[in-house]
């Protein structure tokens, strides 16, 4: 096996550990305990590691190691107000040059969420792929690599929340459908609806949070104060 396919393999599975919580908030990812659990050596582990530390799921600590991030309410709040933005954004710009190709391959992505969605049990972590593959598409669409980045990053550090929030069946059937509406717009040229759209649609996953209880919060957000204190 290629040492390239090995890291990211390391890097696939750290990433879905964080995003379902099989690592909490605050707690410390060992590599010497990952090297074990997937059978592989601690180097290509040190490197998924850093790949990760670059998208901002996790962060390294000088002196002690690299742990899952714990995020406030503030923290989450600034993360997805600005995300709003930029996603609005990069609508804005991908519509300005978007081919009819470029169309027919984000509602491919749009009709395998909306697949998804109906599957019982719901594979809440595909519906993540396909979700993030139809904004890094409309990103690449979109042609600004610093705000791509930028807003990548923003999506890989609140990814963990999106995974608890999309459990909720009528939070996950309200994503879907901005999705088709903003796919909609996008079809007939209609950009100012289609930016709003993506604004709203990144604002409202906020409100999710917002207005989950205070229990739910504490236990996604603080549930390794320990670990981190």
């Amino acid at each position: 096996m290629k040492v390239d396919s090995i890291v990211d393999r390391a890097c696939q599975h750290i990433q879905e550990w964080i995003v379902t919580g099989r690592f909490k908030p605050g707690e410390q990812i060992k590599e010497e305990n990952v090297s074990q659990r997937l059978e592989i050596s601690r180097p290509p582990v040190r490197e998924a590691l850093k790949m990760l530390e670059a998208t901002g799921l996790v962060v390294r600590k000088p002196r002690r190691g690299v742990f899952v991030p714990l995020l406030t309410k503030k923290d989450v709040w600034e993360i997805y107000t600005l995300k709003a933005a930029l996603y609005e954004l990069v609508t804005e710009l991908a519509l300005e040059v978007i081919t009819d190709r470029q169309i027919r391959e984000l509602e491919t992505l749009v009709a395998e969420m909306e697949r998804i969605v109906f599957d019982d049990p719901v594979d809440i972590l595909e519906y993540q792929k396909n979700h993030r593959a139809f904004h890094s598409r409309l990103m690449e669409i979109a042609g600004n690599g610093r705000l791509n980045a930028f807003a990548a990053n923003l999506h890989h550090q609140v990814s963990p929340f999106s995974y608890k929030s999309l459990q909720q069946k009528e939070h996950l059937l309200s994503s879907v459908q901005y999705h088709r509406k903003i796919i909609e717009a996008i079809k007939t040229g209609d950009r100012s609806s289609a930016c709003r759209l993506m604004k709203r649609h990144v604002l409202d996953a906020l409100l999710v949070f917002r207005d989950m209880q205070d229990a739910v919060w504490d236990k996604v957000l603080l549930s390794s104060v320990v670990v981190e204190g």
